[in-house]
């Protein structure tokens, strides 16, 4: 018993430093999210403009593409979530006339002694009917810069997966030829090839390639960009970036004007 009353400071150190780890991690997590939340506010400070909190922060487009979805699937992935991802934020705000939602997702997954929160955003503009489509940037780089196998450099990525809309209309996913030089830059897939091709102009093709600069992971044109059921949208594993958030917003709108698209009234969430 003596031996124990003798360690008892001891004790109470260790549990004080341990409980002031953990108020200080907690303190960082609030400053974080408060900073994080104003910037957002920044953003929003447009006439129509507003950020909503989890109640009604659901994607348009959640039940095509159910939040950080490749991050759960299966028996591995099921296992180790801690947490199931669920939109934490959103941000609604017009651009030049279109209706622009970017909503932000989290999740908790396990590790080997604790767990760690994971973010996604989403980018979603609502526009007039386009045929479904999913375009990719073309693989030019394999592992640590080397050059791609021939079977990387053939594969169709992303792209040629269909989307929701396609399996559920049982539609033909076909590939698209755009002109050069997007063909060499972009794998793009459609259920209308023709109207696909007629959309992306030569004009379009150079603008495209311009404006997506060389390297697809310092470029705001997104790595991959899903066409259907009247929206345009796009999914990046961070939250979302208020310095960098407008220039992928301005390069979808641009794309989407250039193809001839049209704003759309967006849906009504809940």
């Amino acid at each position: 018993m003596e031996y124990v009353l003798d360690l008892a400071p001891l004790i109470a150190i260790i549990l004080g430093l341990l409980g002031l780890v953990f108020w200080w991690r907690w303190r960082t997590k609030r400053k974080e999210e408060w900073e994080h939340s104003d910037a957002l506010s920044t953003l929003a400070a447009t006439p129509g403009g507003k950020v909503v909190g989890r109640e009604e922060a659901r994607a348009w487009t959640a039940d095509l593409l159910p939040p950080m979805k490749s991050d759960t699937e299966g028996f591995i992935g099921w296992l180790g979530t801690v947490r199931r991802p669920r939109f934490e934020t959103a941000l609604d705000f017009r651009r030049d006339g279109w209706s622009v939602r970017v909503s932000e997702a989290s999740m908790e997954q396990a590790t080997s002694d604790s767990s760690n929160t994971f973010y996604e955003h989403r980018i979603e503009v609502a526009t007039s009917p386009l045929p479904a489509m999913k375009m990719c940037r073309r693989l030019h780089e394999g592992f640590m810069g080397r050059p791609p196998t021939p079977a990387q450099a053939e594969a169709v990525g992303p792209a040629g997966e269909p989307p929701t809309t396609a399996v559920r209309e049982q539609l033909d996913w076909l590939p698209v030829g755009l002109p050069e030089p997007a063909n060499r830059e972009f794998t793009v897939f459609s259920t209308d090839p023709a109207a696909v091709s007629r959309a992306f102009t030569p004009q379009v093709a150079e603008w495209l390639v311009a404006e997506a600069g060389p390297n697809p992971f310092q470029s705001p044109m997104p790595i991959l960009l899903i066409f259907e059921a009247g929206f345009a949208y796009t999914t990046a594993s961070q939250r979302i970036d208020p310095d960098y958030l407008l220039a992928r917003v301005d390069i979808i709108l641009g794309l989407l004007d250039r193809m001839g698209a049209t704003p759309a009234i967006p849906p009504v969430t809940t």
